[in-house]
């Protein structure tokens, strides 16, 4: 497991464990003392990852030798195959897929087209599982902290999925509730050990055959898996996405505003916020993405510069551009 001495994601420094012995929050020690005692199914995760992976591999080093290239006559074939492999492999793969949609610097453009598809690539779970969490984490029926709440979830992501709910508040408060993937914690540690090993495969690789490539792809790896690791705590996440709020607020930071949360009804598994009614901004027309690009960048470059603390993941689909205007 990556080491976080030279991290810079905000962590929380709890030593809690799960009900299995994995920490809740990242710890580098806790998870290889985890997974020292489960080579079983860490050798039977690596070896269904193997069987993916080594046919792409074994491609593109035929193409290389062969050609003396990876001509680009290959690459949409080549970032077809990957998407769909990554699909296969999981939610963990997947997000991996989705980080490195957003690099043009390290892939060229028809695979980012290919792995922005991975965006839609993860399927909900039961609706019922979710209820059920739900209640687990705040200690009480479903009626007890709502009113209503969507049948199907609003949107499905790799280590969760939201609903629309009303809060028994006695307002009928609209709120999104986020709801973690029943064993994710153990599927991502697991997957992330994967990675590890196939990052030092791969940057082997890359050194042999693509000395010109400059990017350390382990390193890389590293500070992304403490950051998806950390993701799976939502109460960090609450604190964080609160914090933002109320120093963009403090600030006077106009035409841009981040969900109030609902402490009292966040755990490490289940969050929930202020609900809004918007468009993505990917699903902008150019002329709105113009203005609101104008407006973001100011608010990132105040939370970079300024506050020392900024959201970390401000691509298109994170952003809406609201229907209403809020108070702030």
């Amino acid at each position: 497991a990556p080491s976080v001495d030279k991290s810079y994601i905000s962590l929380d420094s709890s030593k809690e464990i799960d009900l299995d012995g994995l920490p809740l929050t990242y710890d580098k020690d806790l998870i290889e003392q985890y997974w020292k005692k489960e080579r079983g199914a860490l050798n039977q995760r690596w070896s269904y990852f193997v069987s993916k992976a080594v046919p792409f591999l074994t491609r593109l080093v035929t193409l290389f030798i062969s050609e003396g290239e990876i001509n680009e006559r290959h690459i949409p074939g080549l970032s077809k195959q990957a998407r769909m492999d990554l699909q296969d492999l999981g939610p963990t793969f997947i997000k991996a897929g989705q980080m490195m949609s957003v690099r043009p610097d390290v892939l060229p453009q028809a695979t980012l087209d290919e792995l922005t598809k991975l965006q839609d690539a993860v399927i909900a779970f039961e609706t019922e599982i979710a209820v059920k969490q739900i209640e687990e984490e705040l200690g009480g029926p479903l009626g007890q902290f709502f009113t209503s709440i969507s049948e199907e979830p609003v949107a499905a992501a790799s280590l969760a999925q939201v609903y629309l709910a009303t809060l028994n508040d006695g307002n009928d408060t609209r709120v999104a509730v986020k709801v973690q993937r029943p064993q994710v914690l153990s599927t991502v540690s697991k997957d992330l050990y994967v990675l590890r090993r196939a990052a030092e495969v791969f940057q082997g690789l890359v050194e042999r055959f693509a000395p010109q490539q400059k990017t350390n792809y382990v390193s890389l790896l590293n500070e992304w898996a403490i950051g998806f690791y950390t993701e799976l705590d939502f109460q960090n996440e609450a604190r964080s996405q609160q914090k933002l709020r109320d120093a963009m607020i403090e600030a006077g930071i106009k035409g841009i505003t981040v969900p109030k949360v609902y402490e009292d009804m966040c755990t490490r598994r289940v969050l929930v916020s202020e609900w809004m009614d918007g468009v993505k901004l990917s699903q902008c027309p150019p002329d709105e993405i113009r203005e609101i690009t104008a407006v973001a960048q100011e608010a990132f470059l105040y939370q970079l510069f300024d506050l020392g603390f900024f959201h970390a993941d401000p691509h298109p689909g994170n952003i809406l551009k609201l229907n209403e205007p809020t108070p702030e």
